[in-house]
C-alpha cells in the first residue's frame, strides 16, 4: 500500500493547503501559504505529486513569462455512496479515508485560526461499544436519523457552519 500524500511532511503540508480548493492553487500561492518551504522545494514536490497522480492541473493562467498551473488534489468528492464504496479496492478505500482525515484536519486548522484567545470548543472522543448486530444496526439508524434531522433543518443567516465527523469501524 502506497500512501503518497504521507511520504514526507512537505507533501502533507501541500496536500492540506489544497484540501477544498476546487480552483486549485499555484506554486506562488502555495509559497505564500507555506513560508517555511523554499519555492524550489515546492516545485519539486508538487511536480512529483502530479507525476504520482495525486494532483491535477485544474486550470492555467497566462502570465508575462508563460503559463501558471493551478493544482488541486485529485479526488472526485468527499462523499462516496455505499455502492461505490463496496466496489472500491482496499487501496481506493485507504485513499478515500486519507482524504477524509485530511479534510477533518484542515477544518480543525481553519477553525483554530479563528478562535484567537477564545476557548477551543472542539471535542474529540473514541468509544468502543459492545453491540450485537441488531443493536449496531439500530445505533447506525439512530445516528443517521439524528444527523439527517440537523442537516435538513432550515438555516438562519446567523448560523455558524459546524463540522461533525464520525468514523465507524464495525
Amino acid at each position: 500500500m502506497e500512501l503518497g500524500l504521507f511520504k514526507n511532511q512537505t507533501r502533507f503540508k501541500i496536500a492540506l493547503e489544497l484540501i477544498d480548493k476546487e480552483d486549485g492553487l499555484s506554486i506562488m500561492q502555495l509559497n505564500q501559504l507555506l513560508e517555511d518551504i523554499p519555492q524550489a522545494t515546492l516545485y519539486r514536490h508538487v511536480n512529483a505529486m502530479f507525476e504520482d497522480g495525486l494532483l491535477n492541473i485544474v486550470r492555467k493562467k497566462k502570465t508575462r513569462s508563460g503559463e501558471e498551473n493551478f493544482y488541486a488534489i485529485k479526488t472526485k468528492a468527499y462523499k462516496i455512496g455505499e455502492e461505490e464504496w463496496n466496489r472500491a479496492s482496499y487501496d481506493e478505500k485507504v485513499n478515500f479515508i486519507t482524504y477524509y482525515f485530511m479534510y477533518v484536519l484542515n477544518a480543525y486548522q481553519n477553525y483554530h485560526q479563528t478562535i484567537d484567545d477564545k476557548k477551543d470548543q472542539s471535542t474529540f472522543s473514541i468509544s468502543k461499544l459492545h453491540l450485537g448486530e441488531a443493536e449496531f444496526e439500530n445505533f447506525q439508524a439512530d445516528l443517521n436519523h439524528l444527523l439527517t434531522k440537523y442537516y435538513n433543518q432550515s438555516q438562519n443567516k446567523s448560523d455558524k457552519e459546524r463540522t461533525v465527523s464520525l468514523v465507524i469501524i464495525p
